[in-house]
């Protein structure tokens, strides 16, 4: 009786923790939202960067975050965390308006995508890799149940081919997707783009604030990029920031 009181005990001190836990996370959210409905955007957008810091990225605060760099006039940071938003929430039309508002504001032209693209993007990465998950159990549990049966029934096989069929088109999709993980966003107005990776010299060309790019190799603190025309050359690391940044023990989630 003795353990089991203990047990109990410590089982609802831990629920209580994390209950507390939650209500200040609330707290704190509903402090940032505050700052900017006090048109404080800075301070709102410090108070979103401090939450996610604690809890992780979800599609709430960093569609708030950029809400807060919009008004704040930081187009850059804006589109940034639009776009990150926009990979965890990829159906929300709020994210969709805003992120071509922003784009359109910084003088940016819509990045046109496939129709292909546009369904490979209708669900997260954390979607298709539940969804992959489900399909590859069903095939798992198919094949357990061949085993108990020798006739080829109509309904199995139409199972199996589902099956299939689904974990193929999550492998497809996570493939389109994939190129997100080496894209980042311009987050300094006049970024200028080097032939070699040092100062020295004249830069080829300025990158406009907000605008996309792909990503190569790293020299010291230049990084190579790519424009969605094909331009190359070296910029500085500290004028881009990764979509999906490359910090150890960064988490999605969602709200």
């Amino acid at each position: 009786m003795k353990i089991q009181a203990y047990l109990m005990t410590t089982l609802a001190l831990l629920a209580a923790g994390v209950v507390a836990c939650a209500a200040d996370e609330q707290t704190a959210f509903d402090q940032a939202n505050a700052a900017f409905a006090q048109k404080n955007y800075g301070r709102a957008a410090g108070d979103y960067r401090a939450l996610i810091a604690r809890q992780g990225f979800s599609a709430p605060v960093l569609f708030n975050l950029a809400n807060a760099y919009y008004q704040d006039g930081k187009p850059g940071q804006a589109i940034l965390n639009y776009e990150r938003a926009q990979l965890l929430a990829p159906g929300d039309e709020d994210i969709a308006t805003n992120l071509r508002l922003a784009r359109a504001k910084a003088g940016l032209a819509d990045r046109p995508t496939a129709w292909v693209e546009q369904a490979a993007r209708f669900f997260s990465l954390n979607t298709l890799s539940w969804l992959g998950g489900v399909a590859i159990l069903f095939i798992a549990v198919g094949l357990l149940a061949r085993q108990f049966t020798q006739r080829q029934r109509f309904g199995w096989r139409a199972g199996m081919t589902a099956s299939v069929g689904m974990l193929l088109a999550t492998v497809a999709a996570v493939g389109l997707q994939w190129s997100e993980l080496d894209r980042a966003i311009v987050t300094v107005k006049h970024t200028p783009v080097y032939i070699a990776p040092v100062t020295v010299g004249q830069p080829l060309y300025t990158l406009a604030e907000g605008q996309a790019l792909a990503l190569g190799n790293v020299h010291g603190d230049f990084v190579l990029v790519e424009t969605s025309d094909g331009h190359r050359g070296w910029v500085k690391r500290a004028d881009v920031d990764r979509l999906i940044p490359a910090t150890q023990g960064v988490q999605l989630t969602y709200m």
